[in-house]
């Protein structure tokens, strides 16, 4: 098998075990690695059998042996190294959340396009093969009709800079509400028609808990909670009109549970034994889309990431949370975004009586 060369711009603990995952994952190499101090680099390249290691973006964008780089910096710079990794010709996937607001993620997708270069989010739960076996679960209706979705996640991670502070696009919404929301959008196969969020700050201003109830058409409704103060039961669980479906672990699902409507077991689904860390599944579809000649995955498609990433802003502006970096609505985008309802289609939604608590 002809090994496909992966580079990993980043060298952090995300990046160290995607290293590690594709260490392991048959033809595939973790070919090289780059970060903006040199002995990390070298640190990291040592440390996970990597071949070359460079103390900045650009020289290992330029590697002409790279075949996918994999951006595992933080939020903020996402955007700008995926623009640099299209404009070079080098296929890319970009660790979640795929950038800080909307208009720097249509920037980058519509470059992709323009370039027609292959360009994802790796959101690994879309990719999961326990998560696709849910997705069909509701799919083949055996909750009967979807009604409700509750969700919670939360990890006490206030010590983190990246998650707390607004220069690096930090918050509890971008980094840990992607995988719940993301799943409801899933679930529900739609945008809410409107959402009403509770949003309590920290004190760099970034969002520390999300209270969001969401309102989809049909009278279907969803919960989530999200936190970075404290360590949740991280659960998802859809309530439908003939049963309802239980996910133990909203981020990396080991078991997924159909029960009844009076709460008896009917299936139970547990995590393949093959599965080695879950990063492996969004890079055999990177690979495929790539040696295929497409642009974005079937799981997870530039509609899909733009729609999440217009959810998670209009939640956060609602609660009055602007991030100091490029691309962020003026005052008139507020007005027009909060007046207007888009159904299914990844412009902005308009939230419904939306609050904040400082």
């Amino acid at each position: 098998m002809i090994t496909f060369k992966v580079g990993i711009l980043g060298a952090g603990h995300i990046a160290g075990e995607v290293a590690e995952c594709l260490n392991k994952l048959s033809g595939f190499s973790p070919y090289a690695v780059a970060s903006r101090d040199e002995a990390s680099a070298t640190a990291f390249a040592v440390a996970h059998q990597i071949e070359k290691s460079y103390s900045s973006y650009d020289e290992l964008i330029a590697d002409p042996d790279v075949e996918l780089i994999y951006i595992a910096t933080v939020n903020s710079n996402h955007a700008e190294l995926a623009k640099k990794c299209i404009e070079a010709g080098k296929p890319c996937l970009v660790e979640k959340p795929f950038s800080y607001n909307l208009n720097t993620a249509r920037e980058v997708l519509d470059l992709a396009r323009e370039k027609h270069v292959f360009c994802g989010e790796a959101l690994w739960t879309r990719y999961m093969p326990l998560t696709q076996a849910f997705h069909k679960l509701v799919a083949d209706n055996v909750i009967g009709t979807v009604r409700h979705v509750s969700a919670t996640i939360g990890f006490d991670l206030h010590e983190v800079e990246r998650i707390t502070d607004p220069n690096l696009g930090g918050g509890a919404l971008l980094d840990l509400g992607i995988y719940p929301l993301s799943m409801v959008l899933w679930i529900m196969q739609a945008m809410p028609k409107n959402f009403s969020p509770s949003i309590t700050k920290w004190n760099s201003g970034v969002d520390a808990m999300d209270s969001i109830q969401l309102n989809f058409p049909q009278g279907r409704t969803a919960s989530v909670f999200i936190t970075m103060t404290y360590k949740s039961d991280n659960s998802l669980t859809v309530y439908g009109t003939s049963g309802r479906i239980e996910v133990d672990d909203v981020i990396c699902p080991t078991k997924v549970t159909f029960r009844s409507l009076n709460g008896e077991p009917v299936q139970v689904m547990e995590r393949p034994e093959k599965q080695e860390s879950g990063y492996e599944f969004e890079f055999m579809s990177a690979r495929d889309a790539i040696i295929t000649d497409k642009i974005e995955t079937p799981e997870h498609d530039h509609n899909s990431i733009l729609r999440m990433a217009n959810l998670m802003e209009a939640i956060r502006l609602s609660g009055g949370i602007l991030l100091p970096l490029p691309g962020e609505p003026t005052p008139d985008d507020l007005k027009q975004r909060f007046t207007k309802v888009s159904g299914n289609d990844p412009a902005p939604s308009a939230p419904a009586s939306p609050k904040a608590n400082a």
